[in-house]
């Protein structure tokens, strides 16, 4: 999901904005960029803060302005794993104007703001905020349609292998479900706070589109609360198997062990360098290895009734 920087991660990424409002997007801002787009001095910190891949999710008034971040699923460096990490993004809302930070570009709002710069006239920023929100609840969905279709297939793996590397994979999705869902708090909690802004409730289409992305966003948690269980279940259940297993095979060797031990003490006794009874007849060595025999296999069918081998 994630994808790579242009070659200068700095630049402004959007058309010159109109003086009285209109959508402005800026990607890893210096303070430059922050001035040019018309933002104040004193925002700048909130900048720096959607710098921060571990900036959680937030609404705060100040005066006519609206500071909102929220974070988006990414898919972590690793293709190899099925790894995912969260990342916010950063909104300031002022009337009919909008601003939109990120520290870097990835792929669930690239397709949207490449259509909102080739557009002569920017939707209301009451209208890009929901449909961010509803961006928001649809790559959550994506992303656990991915981690749910790679339980299936680690699940399928693990039957056939049992190997280190698949419960590695398996630990791994379990953690990205378990950020999952202690970001999908934040963000149900956020898009809750927008959903009362003045701003927004005075328009009703930005309204119903807002509560929708709610309601997808609540079942999104949901989803990834069962996911999550579903994971952590599979790995107590295959660790488990794989401690029977271990069991079985230690009880099996031991067994073999104590059949195979009576004929080898017997051996062992009429090897030894001392005088032992009958030992000068002919007869003995048949008589020890019918008796070893026989008390073997007497173990084992022993052995055998009780299910151990």
């Amino acid at each position: 999901m994630d994808v790579s920087l242009p070659a200068d991660s700095h630049a402004l990424t959007s058309a010159p904005e109109p003086a009285a409002g209109g959508w402005r997007h800026l990607t890893a801002p210096l303070p430059a960029d922050w001035q040019r787009a018309g933002q104040l001095a004193d925002d700048w910190d909130f900048a720096q803060d959607i710098l921060d891949p571990d900036e959680r999710s937030w609404l705060r008034r100040d005066g006519a302005r609206v500071f909102i971040t929220l974070q988006f699923p990414v898919k972590g460096n690793d293709a190899d794993v099925d790894s995912w990490e969260q990342r916010p993004l950063g909104i300031i809302l002022q009337g009919n104007r909008i601003t939109t930070v990120l520290a870097r570009d990835f792929a669930p709002l690239s397709p949207f703001f490449a259509q909102m710069e080739h557009l002569s006239s920017p939707p209301e920023s009451v209208e890009i905020l929901a449909a961010i929100l509803k961006i928001l609840a649809q790559s959550y969905e994506d992303a656990l349609h991915q981690l749910n279709a790679a339980i299936h297939d680690n699940e399928q793996q693990l039957d056939w292998t049992q190997s280190n590397g698949d419960f590695f994979t398996l630990l791994e999705i379990s953690k990205s479900l378990t950020r999952f869902e202690v970001a999908l708090v934040g963000n149900i909690a956020t898009a809750f706070k927008i959903s009362r802004l003045p701003e927004i409730r005075d328009d009703l289409p930005a309204t119903q589109q807002i509560d929708t992305a709610l309601l997808e966003l609540q079942v999104a948690h949901e989803r990834a609360r069962v996911y999550a269980g579903t994971s952590t279940s599979m790995m107590d259940a295959y660790a488990g198997m794989v401690q029977n297993n271990i069991n079985h095979g230690l009880k099996v060797v031991t067994v073999l062990a104590m059949i195979f031990y009576v004929p080898s003490l017997l051996a062992t006794l009429y090897g030894v360098n001392t005088t032992l009874p009958f030992q000068k007849t002919a007869w003995i060595f048949w008589v020890v290895l019918g008796l070893g025999a026989s008390i073997s296999t007497g173990l084992a069918l022993i052995f055998r009734r009780k299910g151990w081998i």
